[in-house]
């Protein structure tokens, strides 16, 4: 079988081959057990540890046990062939069993912790045989008489790292191609035709190496039975070393769960960021162990080079935090923007050297186990078992322990500490003998530790923290705009809560999970957060029961509980911070809705809530993250549409966010088909942005009455409410209208459905702002908005007949849409677009805004008005809009002129006052004014257009040139 490098490279490539379909399947099987068992934290990580549990059996299987009778290339094809048909079989039937299991789940709803380990056993046993048969297949391998003449630290080092750089390809190669490509199906097959072919090639050493066989035993050939091993296990264990492995397992894993944390407040949480992350920590160890196979030779230093080792990484990991290049990443909040290569520089500075010295770790411990075990598959085994079981402890010490208690730079700091700990445990007398090489070495290494724990720059934190806040906190010019009143790092992210303040009075809030704003208070979010509640509300005034998925801020949860005929509403939240920052939050339009008895809270993955809850709902509504964010596609696909209708009782209705500026064009076509595959009566609702709003109706669609409708503005709380975002009248409601079910298929017609086969259906790729504006346009366009509603079938079915508005004032409100998207997306003359408004509209929230103010604005500054003889000038601009959304227009002019009166009137604030004199009948004080400003007024276009549309429109004379 030619040379021994060359039979030794043959096996890596075996082995190659191997790591990368088994981590395929790893993602594959992870993600599908997430669908069916829950994504919460706990959810998670009971289902990491199920499959970690399954590797440790197979290195227990290798550790107690000696192979007879078999070859052990043949017993390795029989395991990789195990592991692709068990794979594939598990990817395929674990939607099915998603589907069978809710019954089960939904009867043990009231006894959680028995639901949580029937979750961990069935989950264990689904993955029990590949995972034993991929715990087995590394010290199968290694015992292959083949490699008799490698020496074990050579073999166990090229084989551990061919292994490990496989699974670093199969991280890539999955995420960034054959998911999307193949769909979840398809991936699993090439990745269990990854395995065949690891099989095949063994099969083919056997064949084209059998004189090497010849010599061959097999531990007991006498045994009638047929299995492949015997369980055996003479040997005295190694307890330190076994321990050292142990603890090395644990750290790293730790490690793996802190730096993932402590990236997102650089990198956006997508599924190709962590891709990225798994790629480079694996590339390191891949690389360690390729070193350690090439260089380790003498186990009988090995003591020394563990001691070195631990303490480089001791060393290592501080090092690199400190030395994390984050000044390279520009601080927007534009955090999906980061290119693939960006992400990978940063994990390569921070993870990569101490994932290098993990590499090495492992071979020279194991090596060391050979010398006292004697059997190779035996102390593979044994060594495999301790390092396994240790890395299935330290996500969990991370997730649950360390990070809410220390914090990410503590809990480094701690794990570093661990290192330093395992150095003393196997260091020897003569490691710290000062005249020696390794004497000098060791103390050296401990007083750098040393020395860089004592001077270590614990208030670092604080940098990486703003670097997430910071374009939240400050403008382009520097001005400050909000701050962090309170930081949490939870069990799955690090969560910020920021407060602008207006007049010295809170403003609005802003949450931010790791590096994502994922809510907020201000006036525009508030307006589609709190139609989630009143659009499904008016078309179902008799809803009872309410679901809500994703709390936020709690705006949409506020909203309502405003509703007094609702008497029981669940919000269930996947992060248990949230609701503890709910009593944070202070100001004048926010009340802590959880302090509300008809609020249940409840800490779970909102899909298996709907899978697991026996309770159906009169309504339940969904702002999840943004469908980009790892993990978050799961709540959008056709499935999760699906299993919200389940839950809805007859005549229920959904209501889920779409936010198509975060969204290719292809991509909000695919979950809008989505969408109205899983409700045939479905329509779209949008105001003068792009956040959009699904509604989904379960059943034959029911009419509302004008009354029922009418009650929603006329009850105290809710009409107040509903003024406050802009929906004055109930005929506005029309003016939100975007599309139904009929224009979803005409748009859909060749696209196909997200789905949870085909995630990738939603890529990575950054969204195209002009073909969003483009799209979206199509639907807030006057004329044609107006046909779509009144052609609308299903609009037909469900509105009032007595509150059908008459096309001209139909018209007028979304023609009052239509310029606020485009002011805010292009521009507008803020002049004429007020002219509109004032004129042909009583509508107040659009003179606001246009004069950039809000109803809370408004609210702020009167109550800073009362409070002094003279208002403070810098509230004059928001109640000057304020009167003028009253329509008051004398109020108007009174405080514009005195702010001329004190010396602060700007040109555009002389602009408003001569056309409000023109407004209220005063055309010679308006001329007047600007003849005594001529000389600081600018003569352009604006100013052209000004004088000949209060010449035309009210006999002005504009001074002459």
């Amino acid at each position: 079988m030619g040379s021994q490098s060359g039979r030794v490279a043959v096996l890596c490539g075996v082995l190659f081959f191997s790591g990368t379909g088994a981590l395929i399947f790893e993602t594959l099987w992870l993600r599908l057990s997430g669908l069916a068992f829950g994504n919460s934290t706990w959810a998670a990580a009971l289902i990491l540890s199920s499959f970690m549990a399954g590797l440790a059996l197979g290195n227990a299987l290798a550790a107690s046990s000696r192979i007879r009778r078999w070859r052990p290339l043949h017993f390795y094809a029989v395991l990789e062939s195990v592991v692709a048909f068990f794979g594939c079989t598990i990817v395929f039937s674990l939607p099915v069993l998603g589907d069978f299991m809710p019954p089960v789940w939904q009867t043990l709803w009231n006894y959680q912790p028995t639901l949580l380990g029937l979750r961990f056993a069935v989950s264990f046993l689904i993955l029990l045989v590949p995972t034993t048969a991929m715990g087995l297949t590394l010290p199968v391998i290694i015992e292959e008489p083949l490699l008799e003449e490698t020496e074990f630290s050579r073999a166990i080092g090229f084989l551990y790292g061919s292994n490990t750089l496989g699974a670093m390809l199969g991280a890539v190669l999955g995420e960034a191609y054959l998911i999307g490509a193949f769909g979840l199906y398809g991936t699993s097959v090439i990745a269990g035709a990854m395995l065949c072919i690891a099989a095949v090639i063994a099969l083919a050493v056997v064949r084209f190496g059998r004189a090497r066989y010849a010599g061959f035993k097999s531990a007991d050939p006498p045994a009638q039975s047929k299995f492949p091993l015997i369980f055996d296990a003479s040997y005295r264990l190694p307890r330190r070393l076994l321990f050292i492995s142990f603890g090395t397992g644990l750290i790293f894993l730790a490690l793996e769960v802190i730096w993932f944390r402590f990236l997102r407040l650089y990198v956006a949480s997508s599924p190709t960021a962590f891709a990225i992350m798994l790629a480079i920590m694996l590339a390191g160890i891949g690389v360690g162990g390729l070193i350690a196979g090439a260089v380790f030779r003498s186990p009988r230093r090995s003591h020394q080079v563990l001691t070195v080792l631990l303490l480089a990484a001791a060393i290592l990991v501080p090092l690199s935090y400190l030395l994390f290049p984050g000044e390279l990443i520009r601080a927007t909040n534009g955090v999906f923007d980061l290119r693939w290569w960006q992400i990978a520089v940063l994990c390569v500075a921070l993870m990569f050297p101490a994932a290098f010295v993990s590499g090495i770790l492992f071979p020279v411990i194991a090596a060391e186990v050979q010398t006292r075990v004697g059997d190779r598959m035996n102390s593979t085994g044994v060594a495999a078992l301790l390092n396994t079981t240790g890395a299935a402890i330290g996500p969990l010490l991370a997730s649950f322990v360390l990070l809410p208690a220390l914090g990410y730079q503590t809990s480094l700091i701690c794990c570093a500490a661990g290192y330093a700990l395992l150095s003393l445990l196997v260091s020897e007398r003569a490691a710290w003998s000062v005249p020696r090489p390794v004497g000098i070495i060791v103390v050296s290494l401990w007083a750098i530790l040393i020395l860089g724990l004592v001077f270590f720059p614990y208030g670092r934190a604080g940098t990486h923290f703003a670097h997430a806040s910071r374009p939240y906190e400050v403008d382009d010019q520097g001005r400050v705009l909000a701050r962090v009143v309170k930081r949490i790092e939870g069990t799955s992210d690090t969560w910020q809560l920021l407060r602008r303040d207006l007049f010295g009075k809170p403003y609005y809030y802003r949450l931010l999970s790791d590096a994502f704003s994922m809510s907020a208070t201000n006036p525009r979010n508030q307006r589609y957060m709190r139609l989630f509640a009143y659009l499904p509300l008016a078309f179902h005034p008799a809803a009872k029961d309410v679901l809500l998925l994703c709390y936020g801020c709690g705006v949409t949860a506020d909203a309502f509980t405003r509703k007094s005929t609702v008497e029981r509403i669940d919000v269930v939240d996947i992060s248990k911070e949230v609701f503890a920052l709910a009593d944070f939050y202070s100001g004048i339009n926010y009340r802590n809705p959880l302090r509300d008895p008809r609020v249940h809270a409840v800490v779970q993955d909102g899909r298996f809530f709907l899978q697991a809850s026996p309770q159906k709902y009169d309504l339940i509504s969904g702002e999840p993250p943004p469908p980009k964010m790892a993990g978050a596609v799961n709540l959008y696909t056709q499935e999760f549409f699906s299993l919200m209708r389940s839950r809805l009782k007859e005549n229920g209705i959904a209501t889920f966010w779409l936010p198509i500026n975060q969204l290719k064009v292809e991509e909000t076509k695919a979950i809008l088909r989505a969408f109205h595959n899983a409700f045939p009566n479905a329509l779209v609702w949008g105001g003068a942005d792009q956040d959009w709003i699904m509604m989904g109706l379960n059943g034959p669609a029911r009419r509302a009455t004008e009354e029922e409708l009418r009650q929603l503005w006329n009850d105290p709380k809710t009409g107040a409410d509903l003024r406050t975002i802009g929906i004055e009248v109930p005929q506005q409601l029309s003016a939100l209208f975007l599309m139904d079910g009929d224009e979803i298929d005409r748009i859909t017609q060749n696209v196909a459905p997200l789905t949870d086969v085909y995630p990738k259906r939603l890529t990575d790729r950054p969204w195209d702002d002009e073909a969003n504006h483009r799209f979206a346009l199509n639907y807030l366009t006057a004329p044609a908005a107006v046909q779509r509603f009144v052609q609308s079938s299903l609009i037909k079915q469900i509105w009032p007949e007595t509150l059908n508005p008459a096309a001209a004032e139909m018209e007028s409100f979304l023609t009052v849409r239509q310029t606020r998207y485009l002011s805010e997306i292009v521009g507008s003359n803020k002049l004429a677009e007020l002219d509109l408004y004032l004129r042909h509209s009583r509508l107040r929230m659009p003179v606001l805004e246009v004069l950039g103010s809000d109803g809370l604005r408004v609210s702020i500054a009167e109550r800073i008005a009362k409070t002094s003889a003279t208002p403070p000038l810098e509230v004059m601009p928001d109640l000057i809009a304020g009167a003028l959304a009253q329509r008051n227009i004398d109020t108007a002019i009174q405080l514009l002129e005195n702010e001329k009166d004190s010396g602060a009137l700007g040109a555009n604030d002389t602009f408003l006052l001569a056309y409000l004199y023109c407004l209220n009948g005063s055309v010679d004080k308006a001329e007047t004014l600007i003849a005594a400003n001529a000389g600081a007024i600018k003569k352009d276009s604006f100013a052209d257009w000004l004088w000949e549309k209060l010449r035309t429109d009210f006999g002005f004379h504009p001074p002459a040139n």
